[in-house]
């Protein structure tokens, strides 16, 4: 008997994202995470590890709401294989189903017409999947390119230091190597936190997308061999 995972897109990003907590456990326990976020004067540490965790509770919404459709495809498969269920009979639990959407309306009869755009539904039905996946897609885009301005402003800072300097001294030497390990300091932290929580979240992201690939398959699948069975008839 068919027995689908429930919630199992939540359960896999769930899984992916305790990952990433624990890394993080382990980066703040060492003291690596403070003191990067200490020498970070400039806060983009703070703002990029924000996005990170905003955009992380979006993903967790998205893989809910992709468990969810998934349970309605499941159970509309299940009514249809165990029940002996008619292809033209609808079967989806209540909420709003993007594969009953597409299901149910690429057999209608105007789309059997051959001028129909049934093409047009399953673009509907990807737009529905992954469509919110965009936003994410370009946060990451902005975490990188937060990195490289961290990464700017502290060697504005490093060379800023030796501007207007004729003679030196010992005591000016010192002060011009702290100037300038801090305004570096600022350059490695924001690359690299920038580019880690990049990646962190394009793999969340990369996730929630096969997912939603995958539930769009199932769902144009099962759409054409419910229009091949309404096309040949009931069996003799």
């Amino acid at each position: 008997m068919y027995n689908p995972v429930q919630y199992k897109v939540l359960l896999y990003w769930a899984l992916l994202f305790g990952v990433i907590l624990f890394g993080f456990y382990v980066g703040w326990d060492q003291g690596v995470l403070l003191e990067i976020i200490q020498q970070d004067q400039t806060r983009v540490c703070i703002f990029i590890l924000v996005l990170l965790v905003g955009m992380s509770c979006h993903c967790a919404y998205r893989s809910f709401y992709l468990s969810q459709q998934f349970s309605m495809l499941d159970h509309y498969y299940i009514r249809r294989q165990e029940t002996g269920l008619t292809p033209e009979e609808k079967a989806f639990p209540d909420g709003h189903s993007l594969s009953q959407d597409y299901l149910f309306n690429v057999s209608d009869e105007e789309l059997h017409d051959q001028n129909a755009d049934k093409g047009l539904l399953a673009e509907l039905l990807v737009e529905g999947a992954r469509g919110s996946h965009q936003v994410g897609w370009f946060v990451v885009g902005v975490m990188v390119k937060l990195g490289l301005l961290g990464t700017v402003i502290g060697f504005i800072i490093m060379l800023s230091s030796v501007s207007g300097l004729e003679n030196l001294t010992i005591d000016d030497v010192k002060t011009l190597m702290q100037q300038m390990t801090h305004g570096m300091g600022i350059a490695m932290s924001t690359t690299l936190i920038g580019l880690t929580c990049s990646m962190l979240l394009s793999v969340q992201y990369l996730l929630l997308d096969r997912m939603a690939d995958r539930f769009v398959a199932l769902s144009i699948t099962l759409g054409q061999q419910k229009n091949g069975a309404l096309e040949s008839g009931p069996a003799s």
